[in-house]
């Protein structure tokens, strides 16, 4: 759980996901390639790639013996539900200043209330030229602001509400002042001048730090188990892994699945298709097509599902109730937001089987739709036999969220087997 606990703790935005994935790929042996090189390959050989800095592939190379190469790939994304600053985002007003800010993705707000919340993100600066501007990561170390509830005196009806008012009720305050300017305490701990900042792209974020919750030492609690826990076991998986003869195994992490994953860093993309590819061409003897790998690959979307909740028997299926502790979830969906099949969930169970690995089968109640994955989105632009899986939490998109230590485990082991497969 080390690697776990720190990489929830640094991975505070997208940017941080991927600059923690580089600095433990570098450790590991891992060369880094630019998307516009000619790639020159070697068999055996480990690789990563920086995309648009929010997301990255990293992939490891088995023997090919003249073969070619089958595909094993695990995705996941870097983000999360928060608060993202726009920009001029300080409000000004009579001995107080505020932020300026606006929802991204499906959070639960009421949970953000009452916390201090720390800023990071990434600040855009000159570069070498006006098409290639220099990107510095920030990361407050200290609380910057918080949201404060209204007291219940003041409203009995408060605990009846639902939705807030996000320009209302959910504005942050970070200082008793009208002179407070976070961009100038933002370039003061990046050693740069206010002027120098073009834009930037900044967050709230959960300061708390994980913990392990429970008598019997059970559970945990963070921030972000959604989808770092997912992040952290293919990153395990792939750094531990014996690639079998013949295989490339594929590491991706994808920004802005939380937004539904339409930009150029995220899995609505070609961005996948173009490594595939780039990969293929560089490691076979014989003219590569894609087309003639596809059935033979497989894709593997991990993401975290909604455990069943104790207090709430009503909201979970009849007969498929994915217990905490329990094991990993195999994720399956009428209605097509998984991408499994019973085809790729028959792989997996065989693979669980011959390596003893727990699971469960998680189901959404009838008439109470999940959320979508990345699993679908990808086998459109890359048609090949996927899975979709993750370990069940419960309070999914809250500030912090609830998981189990055994259901971490099981994924951790499932994507050795996985890529060793």
């Amino acid at each position: 759980m080390e690697q776990l606990f720190d990489l929830l703790e640094q991975g505070v935005t997208a940017p941080h996901v991927i600059s923690y994935l580089e600095k433990d790929l570098n450790a590991n042996g891992f060369k880094e390639l630019s998307l516009e090189d000619v790639w020159k390959l070697e068999e055996n050989g480990k690789y990563y790639v920086n995309l648009y800095g929010s997301s990255g592939i990293a992939f490891t190379i088995g023997r090919m013996g003249g073969k070619m190469p089958s595909f094993r790939i695990a995705m996941a994304h870097s983000d999360y539900p928060n608060f993202q600053l726009k920009p001029e985002p300080m409000i000004k007003g009579k001995y107080v200043t505020r932020f300026n800010v606006e929802i991204y993705g499906g959070m639960y707000q009421k949970s953000w209330l009452d916390h201090p919340l720390g800023v990071a993100g990434k600040v855009v600066i000159k570069g070498d030229n006006a098409f290639s501007p220099k990107v510095l990561l920030y990361k407050s170390k200290r609380p910057i602001c918080i949201i404060p509830s209204l007291a219940i005196h003041m409203d009995g009806e408060l605990n009846k509400k639902g939705a807030l008012d996000t320009a209302k009720e959910l504005v942050p305050v970070t200082a008793l002042s009208e002179n407070a300017d976070l961009l100038g305490e933002v370039a003061e701990s990046l050693h740069i001048t206010r002027d120098e900042i073009l834009d930037y792209d900044l967050y709230l974020y959960n300061m708390e730090k994980p913990v392990i919750v429970g008598l019997d030492e059970s559970m945990v609690a963070a921030p972000r188990l959604d989808n770092i826990t997912s992040v952290g076991a293919i990153l395990s998986g792939i750094k531990n892994a014996t690639v079998p003869e013949g295989v490339v195994d594929l590491l991706v992490v994808f920004d802005n699945e939380e937004v539904g994953s339409r930009s150029k860093q995220g899995a609505d993309s070609e961005l996948l298709p173009i490594v595939v590819q780039k990969i293929g061409q560089a490691i076979s003897e014989k003219a590569f097509a894609l087309s003639s790998v596809l059935q033979k690959s497989f894709l593997l979307s991990v993401d975290v599902a909604h455990a069943h909740h104790p207090n709430y028997e009503e909201k979970s299926d009849a007969t498929n109730k994915a217990y905490l502790g329990q094991g990993f979830c195999i994720k399956r969906s009428v209605g097509q937001k998984y991408g499994t099949t019973s085809e790729s969930a028959a792989v997996l169970k065989d693979i669980c089987e011959k390596n003893n690995i727990p699971y469960t089968v998680a189901v959404n109640k009838t008439g109470i739709p999940g959320g979508s994955t990345l699993g679908p989105i990808v086998t459109s632009h890359l048609p090949m036999p996927c899975a979709d899986i993750g370990i069940p939490i419960l309070s999914m998109h809250s500030i912090c969220e609830l998981g189990a230590v055994k259901d971490y485990d099981s994924l951790k082991k499932m994507m050795i087997a996985f890529y060793e497969a």
